[in-house]
């Protein structure tokens, strides 16, 4: 039996859920984690690249903030700046697709609330919106990674679904905002100027161009990647039925292909074709039979 709808339905049923409640004061707190998680593939591609981090921030308006030096290579700034959203994509296609595979889903939560409560610690101020964000979630996945098999799974296929969803949604501030996000700050250090170097608020035409056109292939590119992992995901990459026994819907018992003989005597006592399922006429019925039925 194929798992590709019953994961079609989950992934389905969880994107709906997060656009109803998308204004909802609740799901701030998982629009945080997300913002998060984009500061954090910032710091790891600074660190990755044999640059230094000094501060991971969070301003409670969803945006944050990274304070890294970047490595001596001219690449790396943009490594480190086009982290941001390109992390995030792969961040949250990677946490679908392992909780869509049903394998080691309860290590992969401890390590990733380990994750966070270590970059948290080390990197955020003690008191401030980025380390609340990072423990509380931290903790949290920790904790239900504890739990067991099912619920892990579920936990990771939620977090992948959320921060795929957001990292499709925060392409949007490239249109009405675009010197204030990464395409923007990139756009500027590409062109040799900074915001500082302006006298008048209107931004240069070659600034807007680059941003526009890193925006796009950011865009594409993320795009692209929670494409790649969603497709891989929905398919049939583990044996028949394991997602459901995972989830403990193995538990439900299925109706047999082939009915046994009793079942058999059962059906045609009562009238029943067992091959076919159709009611067999009392007058076509065995005289023995006849009385049997009701």
């Amino acid at each position: 039996m194929s798992d590709k709808p019953v994961k079609f339905a989950i992934f389905l049923s969880l994107i709906l859920s997060l656009v109803a409640f998308w204004d909802h004061h609740v799901t701030s707190y998982l629009k945080e984690f997300v913002v998060l998680i984009h500061e954090i593939c910032h710091a790891s591609a600074a660190l990755f690249t044999g640059g230094m981090v000094k501060g991971i921030a969070l301003h409670g308006n969803e945006g944050g903030e990274t304070i890294a030096t970047p490595a001596s290579f001219r690449g790396s700034f943009i490594l480190v700046v086009s982290a941001g959203y390109i992390g995030s994509s792969l961040v949250g296609g990677l946490l679908l697709k392992l909780g869509f595979a049903g394998k080691n889903a309860r290590q992969t939560l401890i390590l990733f609330g380990l994750l966070l409560i270590s970059v948290s610690v080390i990197y955020s101020k003690l008191g401030e919106l980025a380390y609340f964000t990072g423990i509380f979630w931290g903790v949290g996945v920790l904790v239900i990674g504890m739990l067991g098999e099912s619920i892990s799974i579920l936990t990771l296929v939620f977090l992948g679904t959320s921060i795929s969803l957001y990292s499709i949604y925060d392409l949007s501030d490239f249109a009405d905002k675009l010197p204030e996000t990464d395409a923007g700050i990139l756009a500027f250090w590409m062109s040799g100027l900074t915001p500082e170097d302006l006298s008048h608020e209107e931004v240069p035409i070659a600034v807007l161009f680059l941003g526009y056109l890193i925006a796009t292939l950011w865009s594409l590119l993320s795009i692209g990647i929670i494409y790649f992992f969603l497709k891989g995901s929905l398919k049939d990459s583990v044996p028949a039925d394991s997602f459901e026994e995972n989830l403990g819907l193995d538990r439900f018992e299925k109706f047999p292909d082939q009915l046994s003989p009793e079942a058999k005597m059962w059906l045609e006592k009562r009238g029943v074709d067992p091959e076919s399922g159709v009611v067999i006429p009392p007058d076509l019925l065995p005289p023995g039979d006849r009385q049997s039925q009701y």
